[in-house]
């Protein structure tokens, strides 16, 4: 071999050498760099991290997180979702050591290979916060106060409306202790909900007294439980605990027993149950309110007024008193009692009008005619002449005749109308084909001797809709 080959061989090693000793340098230089930035094709979130530094990164990582408030779903009614601010606990998400602790988890003498495969590196949160600070919130939360502001209780109670009830705390406790460590423990691991599910919930268990308390709660509703009802009519109240609760004597709010363990009735109170029916469904005798068809609510005295209930109180109160009493109230066969009447209006119930009657406003001089809640007629109306005395009586009444082509006598007067409604003594409803308008002021000159006057059309839809018994209301106001 020539010496020139020697030399041109020695030259491609040195070359090649060199070459190889650039590359080494190159490599360990750039992964000199990466050991302080990021390996290519890095990523955190939607963060391009390639070659930048911790810093660099974390500026924009701390434009992009936001830490929410700490909320609480309960998942019971009548509480919403509680949130806690997360600087009330002194909560820290310590970002740059989040980011250096990725950054760790990179080896920058792999950043040829990085070149081809993209990295997302995924932070593991450095978290700092107060628990008591936490602890003190925690106990001022209003689902968590009423929690602990009792203690399981079960007890016998009497409500003015509904009557002897078992008042029970015991079902669906919440585990505040519970609560509070998942609480902790979310907070530690960066996470800021906490929904409560069934689990978090329990069952005090009862105590020997309490489940005394239980019997006698079964054996009290059993006698509450009665088969009668009264028929009112429009309303059925039933002899149920709201009723039989308010029957027997009680002490202190608790109801008592007789030497043979029976609970015992309070026939004061029997009795004032039937004066308070009495006085709520009695209407005879007495002023009534109404509220007309112009909307004002007018009083209709009682004076002439011949149409109401009186129930007989003397009758239901011996009735009562006796059912109350009896075997019969819990014989499992239906007590259906219908009240006896001193006074039957045509209507039972507390609205003893109800949806078909006759409505006649003498202040305005109007007639309303309502069936079934519908209004089918109104008109104009003359009544009694008052300069002359002729008044027209107020009142309530009922159609107690109908008859058609009648004549009707008076001491200075006889006049045939086509359609007569009698409702109170002479005084009726009638057609007056002896005048050509109604209305207005007519009454004050002209007026009727006391009878409702009208045309003849109106008078026939009144006679063939009105049937006996039929109400008929007369106000002014």
């Amino acid at each position: 071999m020539s010496v020139e080959k020697k030399l041109s061989k020695r030259a491609i090693i040195v070359i090649i050498l060199n070459v190889i000793a650039f590359l080494l340098l190159l490599y360990l230089v750039t992964s000199y760099y990466f050991s302080r930035r990021f390996l290519p094709n890095t990523w955190i979130g939607d963060v391009y991290c390639t070659g930048r530094s911790v810093d660099s990164v974390a500026y924009d990582l701390r434009e992009k997180i936001e830490i929410p408030d700490v909320r609480i779903s309960w998942l019971t009614e009548g509480y919403p979702d509680t949130y806690i601010k997360a600087e009330d606990i002194g909560y820290i998400y310590d970002l740059q050591a989040a980011i250096y602790k990725a950054k760790d988890t990179q080896n920058p003498f792999s950043w040829p290979s990085a070149l081809f495969t993209k990295q997302v590196l995924h932070l593991e949160p450095i978290i700092s916060y107060d628990p008591e600070a936490l602890t003190k919130i925690f106990d001022q939360l209003d689902r968590v106060k009423d929690e602990r502001k009792e203690a399981p209780v079960y007890e016998i109670r009497l409500d003015k409306e509904s009557g002897y009830y078992p008042y029970d705390t015991h079902y669906r406790r919440l585990d505040t202790e519970r609560v509070l460590a998942d609480l902790n423990d979310n907070l530690a691991n960066g996470r800021f909900n906490l929904q409560l599910d069934g689990s978090y919930f329990y069952d005090a268990p009862y105590s020997t007294a309490e489940l005394d308390e239980q019997d006698f709660m079964n054996e009290l509703s059993s006698f509450l439980f009665t088969d009668l009802v009264y028929d009112m009519g429009a309303e059925k109240i039933a002899f149920d605990k709201s009723v039989m609760s308010f029957l027997i004597v009680t002490e202190n709010g608790r109801p008592v027993k007789d030497e043979n363990g029976d609970f015992i009735i309070d026939d004061d109170a029997v009795t004032a149950w039937v004066d308070d029916l009495c006085e709520r469904y009695d209407t005879y005798g007495l002023d009534r309110q109404f509220k007309s068809s112009t909307g004002r609510t007018v009083t209709i005295p009682a004076f002439y007024s011949t149409y109401g209930t009186e129930l007989d109180h003397d009758a239901e109160l011996k009735y009562l008193s006796e059912m109350i009493h009896s075997e019969e109230l819990r014989d499992g066969t239906p007590d259906v009692h219908t009240p006896k009447y001193t006074h039957e209006a045509t209507v039972r119930g507390l609205n003893d009008i109800g949806d078909t009657y006759i409505e006649v406003d003498l202040s305005d001089q109007y007639f309303y005619f309502y069936k079934d809640g519908e209004l089918i007629l109104e008109t104009d109306i003359v009544s009694g002449d008052i300069p002359k005395g002729w008044t027209t009586p107020r009142g309530v009444f009922s159609v107690y005749s109908k008859a058609t082509d009648a004549w009707l006598y008076g001491r200075d007067y006889i006049d045939f109308v086509s359609y007569w409604i009698a409702y109170f003594n002479a005084y009726g409803i009638h057609d007056s084909d002896w005048r050509s308008e109604w209305g207005g002021e007519i009454y004050t000159y002209d007026g009727s001797h006391g009878c409702i006057n009208m045309d003849k059309d109106p008078a026939r839809i009144v006679y063939e809709n009105a049937e006996i018994g039929t109400p008929v209301i007369v106000y002014d106001y």
